[in-house]
């Protein structure tokens, strides 16, 4: 039974891995740029320590299903980052300056990402909860995916952002010179 569960760990690595590595490629190819990609793929090392943190406040062991649920966050971190920074983009497109557009984007974003956030937080509440038949089961899953969103959604909202401002800064004050 060891044997069967480190095997499976071993390709649900590897699953990670693929995951992680197509959502990069999309990514770059969505925002036809290194940087924006980057910064939202570091919003995910984040929620996975939300999703750590989660289970073992809860007492909850890490296992398939929890790992599961860790690669399903990848998705959802993703998704919120597109939205703030695909919107930027556009507006940038569109003349604003590049710091207004950042700002216009996140008062603009910040209800539409809240709300999905808090719907797939409460959509999976009664799972982390153990009610229902064969939750217990799938408690893990979504236990990983209300920590990891619960602490990458503020970073999604605030650092990505900033951090996107301040690296674009830096090239162009870099062109400038």
């Amino acid at each position: 039974q060891y044997q069967a569960q480190a095997q499976a760990f071993r390709e649900l690595l590897m699953v990670f891995a693929l995951a992680v590595v197509l959502v990069f490629t999309i990514l770059v190819i969505q925002f036809r740029a290194w940087t924006p990609a980057i910064l939202i793929l570091l919003a995910a090392p984040l929620s996975l320590g939300g999703a750590l943190l989660l289970l073992l406040l809860t007492g909850t062991d890490l296992n398939i299903s929890s790992a599961m649920g860790i690669i399903l966050l990848v998705g959802l971190v993703v998704k919120n980052g597109i939205m703030l920074l695909d919107f930027s983009e556009k507006l940038h497109e569109e003349g604003e300056p590049f710091e207004t557009a950042i700002v216009h984007a996140g008062r603009i974003r910040l209800r539409p990402i809240l709300m999905t956030t808090f719907c797939t937080l409460f959509g999976l509440l009664p799972l982390a909860l153990g009610l229902g038949a064969g939750a217990e089961l799938q408690k893990p899953l979504a236990l990983a995916v209300i920590g990891g969103l619960a602490l990458s959604t503020p970073v999604t909202l605030l650092a990505v952002p900033g951090l996107y401002a301040a690296i674009k800064g830096i090239g162009q004050l870099s062109r400038r010179t």
